[in-house]
């Protein structure tokens, strides 16, 4: 039972490294970027995060995701820029890359914006050949050595808001490029797949002090889907509580799973945010869970300060 409880998280991990290939988040909410870069100067001040995530603790190799990014407005906040690195390490592989964007603003109404954006990496694969156990030990497209490509990649974005709603569309990988560590093999199925994101969020204010904001993720990359809803209650925009539950809508090769978040704003720049997923099923049984956290900092190009009249 337990050789094959080992052999079926494995195969999760196999086909979510094979199709799902960008990282794994669950507090998205904190920093919208991540999933849509079209978001990139919306706001009149600047965004910067960083993120630590360790998933499926417990199990032997399980992905760890580094990311840190910077966006804010710019041209009289017609126009934003952002930039985010991260790392995505999974057993002996690791995916390193920079990433930066250009977002415009198009102010249809007082109340409503809609916003463009393009996106363009240089993103690095790594391969520890010599730790893998390789079925077929003379396979061509490995070597037994440290094995790095670069690659280019480009992603496009589009984002609808209003004062308590937004609604996006991005698609990260759009150029399907190719990943090849052999200039003489071509013969490989390594590409960079086109995955599609569709986000939204809807803020409902019960009082002045308490508002509940709800939020959604699709991911889909073929043959897999996922989706995320959650909810969060907040209180004088300074504390939260919240749940998500993500399952798959389309297919059935990943796991459901449910999740807790909790965070605090401190003195309304300083953010930080904790959650922590669990899956659901077999793969539930082998691990205790994933952790999650988010430091947030927000700041102006302006003083805000009001000019204090001479005395």
């Amino acid at each position: 039972m337990k050789k094959l409880l080992i052999l079926l998280v494995f195969s999760v991990s196999a086909l979510w490294s094979q199709a799902q290939q960008l990282e794994q988040w669950t507090q998205f909410y904190m920093n919208e970027y991540m999933i849509n870069p079209a978001v990139t100067g919306a706001d009149d001040y600047y965004h910067a995060n960083a993120l630590y995530r360790n998933q499926w603790v417990g199990i032997q190799d399980a992905p760890r995701t580094y990311y840190l990014s910077l966006q804010g407005p710019i041209v009289s906040d017609v126009m934003g820029l952002g930039g985010a690195v991260f790392s995505d390490i999974v057993g002996h592989t690791r995916r390193t890359g920079l990433q930066l964007s250009y977002a415009y603003h198009l102010k249809i109404s007082t109340e409503y914006k809609l916003s463009f954006s393009l996106s363009a990496g240089l993103f690095q694969f790594a391969v520890d050949g010599g730790k893998l156990n390789l079925q077929n030990v003379g396979d061509i497209a490995l070597s037994n050595g440290y094995m790095s490509i670069w690659t280019p990649d480009f992603g496009s974005g589009v984002r609808f808001a209003g004062d308590n709603f937004h609604v996006g569309i991005y698609v990260p990988q759009i150029a399907n490029m190719r990943a090849q560590f052999f200039d003489d093999f071509s013969e490989t199925d390594n590409l960079l797949s086109r995955h599609y994101y569709l986000n939204a969020g809807y803020m409902y204010e019960i009082d002045d002090d308490f508002d509940i904001e709800a939020n959604l993720l699709g991911r889909y990359v073929t043959p897999m889907d996922m989706f995320e809803l959650q909810v969060r209650g907040i209180y004088q925009e300074m504390v939260w509580l919240g749940a998500s539950y993500r399952t798959p809508l389309i297919s059935d090769q990943l796991p459901a799973a449910v999740g807790v978040m909790a965070g605090y704003k401190f003195k309304n720049n300083l953010t930080i945010g904790y959650a922590y997923d669990f899956d659901i099923g077999d793969v539930g049984v082998a691990t205790s869970g994933s952790h999650e956290i988010v430091l947030g900092i927000t700041f102006s190009r302006k003083n805000d300060d009001p000019v204090l009249p001479p005395e």
